[in-house]
């Protein structure tokens, strides 16, 4: 008789636990579906965000689709590099990408402003005829002979490593000043036309 209540007792008890069990297991599989969701959405987003990025780039000059070609593949070698040379690379491959996305936000903005885009483009002209080319050169450089360089050539990367990070402030430095005379411009057009 003992034994006829205990097997109820024991069923739900066993019913109790497997309940748990799958519960436990649906929240797990609930949790894994929904943040798979979510990666997945976010990698959709990049990439589509990449595939409208690249069609502005096609409306740029050819000037600046090369620049933001190597930017490409300068971010790419970099992410590859030991930690010592992707620390102070790092900084000066973003301050490029700076100057290239400003001088590409004019041309994007706004079709109409030509002739200040071009002043734009040409005050740094520099930028991408040397600058831009050189900083490419040494991540190349680095990223296939920093394990078999000598105190030497460390040294030697290092420092131009300190130039470049001069010259590409020297850039953003021209870029203000160019943005700043063309608000000075603007803020004297609409005096000037207040005043009438």
């Amino acid at each position: 008789m003992l034994r006829l209540m205990l097997i109820p007792f024991i069923l739900l008890i066993v019913a109790i636990l497997l309940g748990v069990a799958v519960w436990l297991v649906y929240r797990k599989l609930k949790k894994g579906v929904s943040n798979s969701i979510k990666k997945g959405a976010e990698i959709a987003t990049e990439q589509q965000e990449k595939w409208v990025e690249k069609g502005q780039r096609k409306k740029l000059p050819s000037t600046l689709q090369k620049g933001f070609d190597d930017y490409d593949k300068m971010e790419g070698l970099v992410a590859d590099l030991p930690e010592a040379w992707k620390q102070p690379l790092q900084p000066i491959v973003k301050s490029a990408k700076e100057i290239l996305d400003e001088v590409a936000f004019e041309y994007i903005s706004d079709d109409s402003n030509k002739p200040s885009q071009d002043k734009k483009l040409n005050s740094i002209r520099s930028f991408f005829h040397h600058s831009l080319d050189a900083l490419l050169q040494l991540v190349e450089k680095l990223s296939s002979d920093h394990a078999k360089m000598n105190a030497g050539e460390i040294k030697k990367a290092q420092e131009n490593i300190v130039i470049l990070k001069s010259d590409l402030q020297t850039h953003q430095e021209t870029l203000q000043k160019v943005r700043r005379f063309d608000f000075d411009v603007v803020m004297d057009v609409i005096k000037a036309r207040l005043k009438k």
